[in-house]
C-alpha cells in the first residue's frame, strides 16, 4: 500500500464506553489499506504539532473514511481533547496506512484474535476481513476488559459469531460481579484447552498483557503457530 499524507473531517464521535469514543472521519481522498493497520493523526497543540498511532477499525471496503477507536488517557496530551470539546466537523492531518501486522501475512485457516482493551478496535477490522473477504476454517476472538462496562463492540461480534458457523467469540472481565455470568479473571487464563498448532494468533492491547498472553500460548506447546503482537504502553 501507499503511504499517503492526507487531511479528513471529523464526521461523527459516538461514545463507546466512559473511558472509550470512535472517531469516524471522512477522508478528502481514498485510502486503501489492510486490516491491521494503523494511522499517524496530526494535532496542533498549544502552537506544536504532535502526533499519535491510532489503528483503524473500519471495514477495508470502505476507501471513502475509516473510523479510529481511542481510550482516553487522562494525564495524556491528545486524547482529553475528545472528552474536553465537540471536535466534529473539525479538519485533521493524517499519513498512512503504517503497521506491520496485518492480515495479508496470516495465511492459516484457523486464526485466533485477542485484544486487550481498546485492542479490540483494530481487532474488529481483522474480523471483517476474515469473515467477509478471506474465509477461514476458525476464527476464535476473545476480548478481555477491566469490567463489563468497559467491553467494547459486543453486539457487533454477538452478531459475527451468530451470523457465521465458523466464529466464536467471548468476553473476559479482570473485576467481575456476582451476578454477571461473565467469565472473571484474564485471556490467559482461558485457554488451556484451545489447540494451537498450525494457527496464525494475532495479540492487541497494554504490552505487559501482550508478553503475559504469548508466554501462556508457548507454555502449552505447539507447531506451526505464528504469533503477530501489536503491544502498547
Amino acid at each position: 500500500m501507499n503511504i499517503k499524507k492526507i487531511t479528513g473531517k471529523i464526521k461523527k464521535i459516538t461514545d463507546l464506553s466512559k473511558t472509550a469514543k470512535e472517531i469516524s472521519i471522512v477522508l478528502s481522498e481514498p485510502l486503501e489499506f489492510i486490516p491491521g493497520s494503523f494511522v499517524n493523526v496530526f494535532f496542533d497543540i498549544n502552537g506544536e504539532k504532535v502526533r499519535r498511532a491510532y489503528s483503524i477499525s473500519s471495514s477495508s471496503n470502505d476507501h471513502e473514511s475509516i473510523t479510529l477507536s481511542i481510550r482516553l488517557s487522562p494525564t495524556g496530551t491528545v486524547t482529553p481533547i475528545f472528552w474536553g470539546r465537540d471536535m466534529v466537523g473539525e479538519n485533521i492531518e493524517l499519513m498512512g496506512p503504517l503497521g506491520l501486522n496485518t492480515v495479508n501475512k496470516m495465511n492459516q485457516d484457523k486464526i485466533y484474535l485477542f485484544a486487550f482493551g481498546i485492542g479490540i478496535g483494530v481487532v474488529k477490522s481483522i474480523a471483517d476481513y476474515f469473515t467477509n473477504i478471506k474465509k477461514v476454517d476458525s476464527l476464535t476472538i476473545i476480548s478481555g476488559s477491566r469490567s463489563e462496562e468497559e467491553i467494547l463492540y459486543n453486539e457487533y461480534f454477538k452478531q459475527l459469531s451468530d451470523n457465521h458457523k465458523n466464529v466464536s467469540f467471548s468476553n473476559v472481565v479482570s473485576r467481575g460481579t456476582p451476578e454477571s455470568n461473565i467469565r472473571v479473571g484474564y485471556i490467559q487464563d482461558f485457554i488451556g484447552d484451545y489447540d494451537f498448532n498450525d494457527s496464525d494468533i494475532y495479540v492487541c492491547g497494554q504490552e505487559k498483557a501482550c508478553n503475559d498472553l504469548v508466554a501462556k500460548v508457548d507454555s502449552l506447546g505447539h507447531t506451526n503457530c505464528n504469533f503477530f503482537i501489536e503491544g502498547f504502553h
